[in-house]
Order: structure tokens, then C-alpha cells, then sequence
């Protein structure tokens, strides 16, 4: 070979070098634009999600809040009520949730009817006792006799089956079974018609509101 075409060689294997060596740049930059995009678009994720959870939290906290009004319109009544170790079989919201509305059934199954205001604070007016005859006064010591769960056990059990603000809750009768029947306003505005058993606790019932 003479020196012209050795010459050319080297000139050709040098070529094919800064090519491949240019190849591999390349390469490397649209490797670090992918990452750069991937990074980014995992930020992206864990804020979203971090804002989902700070929404749910807020939620949740304000239907406690709701609930721990409920469960003091209950405490308050029972107050008023001072004989017959009264029991509290129902609490209702009313008023467009300005108030509540308590029945609360004593030793000798007379029903009571106590409103309280909407933080469930104070009696508002006097507790009155509704006229109950004798088929009234057996079916609210039935009541009371088998319901295990008092107000506050009813509605964490229904806030386990639905999130949300519980806005009634009451002592009934479901195909011969005593159960807490209770409505539960998701996050949503849906209303879900929920009933637990009164003794265990189980879900008995849970559907949602179309009528509403």
C-alpha cells in the first residue's frame, strides 16, 4: 500500500470516530431530557395527590364536626330528661340544620322530644312527652332493650359505611330486627339511607337516595 491510500484510510477510520463519537452525545441528551421528564412528571403526581389528600382531610374534618354536634344534641337531651335513666333513640336534624330534634325514652317507655340548637349545646324551648299508649311504650322498651350500641357507637358505624355528616339517626324496626336506621350526606351532597344492626353493629342496609 502506498502512502496516498494509507493516507485515505486513516482519514476514513478518523471520520467513522467523530461520527460514533457525535452518535453517542446524542444519545446521552435524549437520555437526560427523558429523565429531566420523568422527574418532572413525578413531582407533578405527588403534588397532585398531596393536594386529594389535603381535600379529603378538610372533608373529613368538617363531618366530624357535624357529627360531634349530633352526638352532643344527644348528650344535651339526655340532660333534660334528668329521670327514668333516659335513653336517647333518635336525633334529627331540622331547620335546614339549625337545630335538632331528640326523642329520648325513659325507664317507664315514655317518649320525651327535646330541640337543642345546631351545635347541640342547649335546649331550645321545653322537652315535651309525646301521648304514647301501650303498644308505643312496648315497642320503645323493645328499643331499648336491644340496642347495644347507643348514638355515638350508631353513628361511627354508619360514618365506617359511608364518610360523611350523619344528619339523622333513630331506633327501628326491619323485618323484625331492631336496627339504626340513619341518613349520611357524602362529601358529594349524596344522601345514603343506611341501617346497622342495633346489637352488632353489622350493616344491614345501605343504599343511596335518588329521591332527594
Amino acid at each position: 500500500m502506498d502512502i496516498t491510500d494509507m493516507t485515505r484510510t486513516r482519514r476514513i477510520a478518523l471520520s467513522a470516530s467523530v461520527l460514533l463519537a457525535g452518535a453517542l452525545v446524542v444519545t446521552g441528551c435524549a437520555s437526560d431530557d427523558r429523565d429531566d421528564d420523568d422527574t418532572a412528571a413525578g413531582t407533578g403526581t405527588a403534588q397532585s395527590s398531596g393536594a386529594v389528600a389535603g381535600s379529603t382531610s378538610g372533608a373529613a374534618t368538617s363531618a366530624a364536626a357535624s357529627n360531634d354536634a349530633l352526638v352532643s344534641a344527644a348528650a344535651t337531651a339526655r340532660d333534660a330528661v334528668d329521670s327514668g335513666a333516659p335513653t336517647v333513640v333518635g336525633v334529627e336534624q331540622e331547620r335546614g340544620g339549625t337545630t335538632w330534634q331528640v326523642l329520648v325514652v325513659t325507664s317507664d317507655g315514655q317518649e320525651h322530644e327535646v330541640h337543642t340548637n345546631a351545635a347541640g349545646s342547649a335546649v331550645e324551648g321545653t322537652p315535651t312527652v309525646d301521648d304514647s299508649d301501650a303498644d308505643d311504650v312496648r315497642e320503645n322498651e323493645r328499643f331499648v332493650a336491644a340496642a347495644e350500641l347507643d348514638v355515638a357507637d350508631a353513628a361511627g358505624k354508619l360514618q365506617d359505611v359511608v364518610a360523611g355528616t350523619v344528619t339523622e339517626l333513630g331506633l327501628d324496626d326491619h323485618l323484625g330486627k331492631v336496627v339504626w336506621e340513619g341518613d349520611v350526606r357524602d362529601d358529594a351532597g349524596t344522601k345514603h339511607s343506611i341501617r346497622i344492626d342495633a346489637g352488632s353493629g353489622a350493616t344491614v342496609t345501605n343504599t343511596v337516595d335518588t329521591d332527594d
